[in-house]
């Protein structure tokens, strides 16, 4: 294990919502400074011609792919895909304070609601590392299944889940007693995965069927297949659970899901569908809602940037260069961006003005 500084955690409440208009972030999003020669349609590479990023950066190196920031707002958490570690960037100085060694290749990573544990899923390894925040340690490694890259983790009933890109399987994890105790079958190569609000259902994206998979995450069975744009990537979901929004890769914008925001309905009856698109960058991956359902926050792949979207008009505010293939993003409660670059080995910071 290589740690340079043990981060120091303290179980603490989330710092409270503070609502962010969407004129501060017209104000914050620096122009689009990337020129776009050409993109691939599928698989993530770009060829967009690089240019220095106006935003503040965390120089963290190693092909940095997913990002989470725990739920006090002190700490961001990013995989380094090529070092095999967990980073930990303090967030008030904006400078790596951690580094822990994990499994082979590391692509995702989500933080407990009490911060007490980070779960980062080893591509390589078919495997989750359970990282304790306070001791800066890997206190359990979980087996699931084939090349996992995305984790989210729903706390109300200690239920974490990931993606298996090649499995085409969403692994279900006990995270009371760091167990796998399921495996459901979904769609093509499952990238990302997001929970409701209520924690009913998971929702899957697969990058290649074109499809969102529906879960029951109590029977652990496949519900609704939603079909969406061309090779989906992420998805998240607002606070109060009436919205999904997916990424489609190959088609260069957003899908709108309008969700049931009834406990206990029965969706093998009810019709679900894209209700909307929006257009985005080139080649969008990265996505992420802030805590007050306000902004959607999308990355562009082969444009170095990222998109912010007025999820209520359903109307783009702007797009600012982010660094030379950007990846993913993470929101903190004070609604700051935190965003991959894997060509600059950077986390891109970017605060809405004040």
């Amino acid at each position: 294990m290589t740690i340079r500084s043990a981060a120091k955690h303290r179980k603490s409440k989330p710092v409270s919502r503070v609502p962010i208009g969407s004129r501060r972030w017209v104000a914050a999003l620096v122009p689009v400074l990337a020129v776009v020669t050409a993109a691939t349609v599928a698989g993530g590479d770009s060829t967009a011609v690089a240019a220095d990023n106006p935003n503040p950066t965390v120089m963290v190196g190693g092909d940095p792919r997913g990002v989470a920031v725990d739920p006090d707002g002190k700490h961001a958490y990013v995989v380094s895909f090529a070092d095999n570690a967990l980073l930990v960037i303090d967030t008030a100085s904006r400078k790596e304070v951690g580094r822990i060694r994990v499994g082979a290749n590391p692509r995702g990573v989500a933080v407990d609601p009490d911060s007490r544990h980070a779960l980062v899923t080893n591509y390589s390894e078919n495997s989750v590392s359970v990282v304790d925040t306070a001791t800066g340690k890997v206190i359990k490694t979980v087996a699931v299944g084939v090349n996992p890259t995305a984790v989210t983790v729903f706390p109300r009933d200690h239920y974490a889940f990931t993606t298996d890109y090649y499995g085409n399987t969403l692994s279900v994890i006990n995270t009371a007693t760091l167990k796998l105790v399921g495996t459901v079958p979904v769609g093509v190569h499952p990238d990302g995965v997001a929970i409701d609000p209520k924690g009913e259902f998971a929702y899957v994206t697969n990058s290649g069927s074109n499809s969102v998979s529906v879960i029951d995450v109590h029977t652990q069975k496949l519900v609704r297949t939603i079909l969406v744009g061309r090779a989906p990537q992420k998805i998240a979901i607002d606070r109060d659970g009436r919205h999904a929004y997916v990424t489609n890769f190959g088609d260069n914008n957003i899908s709108v899901i309008n969700l049931p925001n009834q406990v206990g309905v029965n969706l093998y009856n009810m019709l679900m569908k894209v209700n909307s698109t929006i257009p985005v960058g080139i080649n969008p991956r990265g996505l992420a809602v802030d805590s007050d359902s306000h902004h959607a926050f999308v990355v562009n792949v082969a444009e170095g940037t990222m998109t912010v979207i007025d999820t209520a008009k359903g109307a783009v505010l702007g797009s600012s260069f982010v660094g030379f293939d950007p990846d993913e993003v993470a929101i903190a409660p004070d609604s700051t961006a935190y965003v991959t670059a894997r060509g600059d080995g950077t986390v891109t910071v970017i605060r809405p003005s004040s």
